[in-house]
């Protein structure tokens, strides 16, 4: 499939900093974990930097659904209650999302959310930025069904790792390799956020949620108890922890057993939890508490690893995020009514 090509110089002014209000859609597998409810809630306490157009839910597989049509639906009941609990009208804003994961690019997967983004793209008279925070399936399939859209649309994507991590395996980009690989390939002017080393800096824990949020705010209690629940649920903790090794596999000179009475122990383990999806609504809130910068797109291959080509068009990754400014501004808006 042929895809409109920007020129280099368009692509970097699509991929500048933002400045002043945005207009948003925003993918997300919402029921996935703990994070997603965090970054809807950013997104629509934050009317000042980004409209938030519409509400994508993304379909997601792990040990709390069956499959990935269970996840999305579940999602998309998850964003329902965000906005019942922020007080906001979902009217006409929240879509169900594909219900299965990518097979082939000459199949696009149908769904209101892809339609929707087609629609809302190609109408749209200024850039719309689509912030993925999930498997990125929805997005792919619009591209696919309208490739015209790439002109009109900035992609923001919190997925894979940093292109020097010794691999990409990671929830969002794994899920859907095929779409992961075509967002990389078909020229869509695309910031990614890359996982290790980058969003994983945006840690918190319960007392800090406890300071800032609970009983603070409906959405600020819920919130705190949502991560508490999760600290609880010795299933979800165990799997969370198994995908952080998965992620650091390649990251140390030594196989894993020659640390094995050296890992942690419980009653000396200090937990926090990785808040990840707040970064892609925090870069477009102020792109100062990122940094980032431009380079070829990577190529994604099928063993989840990065292979640098110089010759390909430009992207945007982002190398670092200064947590503490956006947890500073995210608690001020969600402890209020």
């Amino acid at each position: 499939m042929k895809f409109p090509i920007i020129t280099r110089e368009e692509m970097i002014r699509r991929l500048s900093p933002t400045k002043g209000e945005v207009q948003v859609v925003l993918d997300t597998d919402t029921y996935n974990e703990v994070d997603d409810q965090f970054a809807l809630s950013y997104a629509l306490r934050s009317p000042k930097e980004i409209n938030v157009n519409a509400v994508y839910a993304a379909p997601f597989f792990n040990s709390k659904v069956a499959n990935p049509k269970e996840g999305m639906e579940k999602s998309y009941n998850e964003i329902l209650k965000i906005f019942n609990i922020l007080g906001k009208d979902p009217s006409g804003k929240v879509f169900r999302g594909s219900t299965n994961y990518l097979k082939n690019y000459k199949h696009p997967l149908d769904s209101e959310a892809a339609r929707d983004l087609v629609k809302r793209a190609m109408s749209a008279e200024d850039l719309l930025y689509v912030v993925s925070i999930g498997a990125i399936t929805n997005i792919a399939s619009a591209i696919l069904m309208e490739p015209e859209i790439i002109r009109k649309i900035v992609v923001v994507w919190l997925g894979g790792h940093p292109h020097y991590w010794p691999q990409t395996w990671e929830f969002n980009l794994m899920q859907d390799v095929l779409s992961s690989q075509l967002v990389f390939d078909c020229g869509v002017p695309l910031i990614q956020i890359p996982c290790m080393g980058v969003a994983s800096q945006l840690t918190t824990t319960e007392y800090e949620l406890d300071y800032y949020l609970t009983n603070k705010s409906r959405i600020g209690t819920y919130l705190s108890d949502t991560v508490k629940s999760f600290t609880k649920d010795e299933n979800a903790f165990e799997e969370y922890n198994a995908a952080m090794d998965k992620y650091l596999e390649g990251t140390a000179d030594y196989e894993k057993d020659v640390c094995a009475n050296m890992e942690y122990q419980p009653d000396t383990y200090a937990w926090s939890k990785i808040i990840w999806d707040i970064s892609a609504i925090a870069y477009l809130i102020n792109p100062g508490w990122l940094c980032t910068t431009l380079v070829n797109a990577p190529v994604l291959l099928d063993n989840f690893k990065w292979k640098i080509d110089s010759s390909r068009h430009l992207m945007r990754v982002c190398n670092f995020i200064k947590r503490d400014c956006v947890f500073g501004d995210m608690f001020k808006k969600l402890a209020v009514d």
